[in-house]
């Protein structure tokens, strides 16, 4: 019943939005422009026969994307609640392996500012989801 309420009129649909942007933006690039993409994500790229790699990442952001997207459209707030949260993991490892194996660390901020963005958005769609629930049992 919730998800009929949730749409373009609620902030965290926007948020969500946000990330859905920018997980398909990243995942094309990594196709596009792939020596790039990797060292945006804060690891050297030492061989270009090794950018079949980056695909592998490039892939991971595009499904991502298209999967944030499908849930938004179809509004589906609580699925993406729930990936949200368990998504998070993904920029932890990927700040550690870049804080443990790049030489430059300073891209590590970038996923850490995701998984706390991701952290925080989750919280509010759990918010609005258990306000959504007491509201409609009253």
């Amino acid at each position: 019943m919730s998800k009929s309420i949730w749409g373009p009129k609620s902030v965290t649909f926007w948020l969500v939005g946000v990330i859905t942007l920018l997980m398909l933006y990243l995942g094309v690039k990594g196709f596009i422009q792939p020596v790039a993409a990797i060292q945006g994500f804060g690891l050297p790229l030492h061989d270009t026969v090794d950018k079949n790699l980056v695909y592998i990442k490039a892939d991971r952001d595009l499904f991502i994307g298209i999967f944030l997207f499908v849930l938004m459209i179809l509004r589906m707030r609580k699925a993406l609640l729930v990936a949200m949260l368990t998504s998070i993991m993904m920029p932890i490892i990927d700040a550690t392996l870049v804080l443990t194996k790049a030489v430059d660390k300073t891209p590590s901020w970038i996923h850490i500012v995701s998984a706390v963005y991701g952290l925080v958005v989750g919280w509010m769609l759990y918010r609005e989801e258990r306000q959504d629930k007491t509201t409609t049992k009253n």
